[in-house]
Parts: structure tokens; C-alpha cells; sequence
């Protein structure tokens, strides 16, 4: 897979990009839960797609947040949630490019759209009551 490759797939799924550095590619997209962000970066043997940061914390975590993050990586698929070098929640998937289709790219960052406005819900309520 190369970056023309990538981006010509983000257009088949009618994502806006627009290059964001080397070998990345930002997408937004406004959503019932407000604008959601999607970076996408190809590297060499991995196409990593992110929102960045999903949860601004400042790595002040809790044990709660954790352990909520988990049962949300156990119940999804592909997608997953982690800290990043700022203690903040990123949403990401990666996948392995070698003999990577186009379904499953969509798969993929479909997914990761869908489970980043449904747990940016969840989070908003839980915050809220």
C-alpha cells in the first residue's frame, strides 16, 4: 500500500482528508456528538488510524476510566482505546498492510468513527449525571 492508494480509499468511503505531515492523512467529520477528528497514517507495515486525543485527561486517570477502557477494548473489534506519552485516551485501530483489502480498511475506520461518537456519548452523559 502506498499513500495514493490510501487516500483514493478514504475518498471511496467519502471521507474528506486533507495531508496532515508525512504519510498522514485528517479527516473530519461533524457528527451527532459534535466534530470528530481522524488522523490516518500509514507507515510501513501498519495503517494506524486515530482520534487523538478521543479524552483530554492530562494522564489524571482514574481507576475507574481504566477499567472502563478495558471492558470497551474487550467488547470491540479492532478498535481499541490507550493512553498516549500525555496520559490522554486516544480511540485507535491498526492494521497490518500486507494483503490489505479495501474492506477491510472500511471496516476499520467505519468502525473507529462509530465507536468514537458512541463512547464520546457515553463518556458526555456519564459526566453530565
Amino acid at each position: 500500500m502506498d499513500v495514493e492508494t490510501l487516500r483514493a480509499q478514504l475518498e471511496a468511503l467519502e471521507w474528506t482528508v486533507s495531508p496532515h505531515g508525512r504519510d498522514t492523512f485528517k479527516s473530519v467529520h461533524e457528527t451527532d456528538e459534535g466534530t470528530m477528528t481522524i488522523y490516518v497514517r500509514l507507515h510501513e507495515n501498519w495503517l494506524v488510524g486515530s482520534v487523538v486525543p478521543f479524552l483530554s485527561t492530562g494522564g489524571a486517570n482514574s481507576f475507574e476510566l481504566a477499567r472502563w477502557l478495558l471492558r470497551m477494548n474487550r467488547d470491540m473489534f479492532m478498535t481499541k482505546f490507550a493512553y498516549d506519552e500525555d496520559g490522554d485516551v486516544v480511540l485507535t485501530v491498526e492494521l497490518p498492510t500486507e494483503n490489505l483489502d479495501d474492506s477491510e480498511v472500511s471496516s476499520a475506520l467505519r468502525g473507529l468513527l462509530r465507536h468514537a461518537v458512541e463512547h464520546r456519548r457515553t463518556l458526555r452523559l456519564a459526566a453530565e449525571g
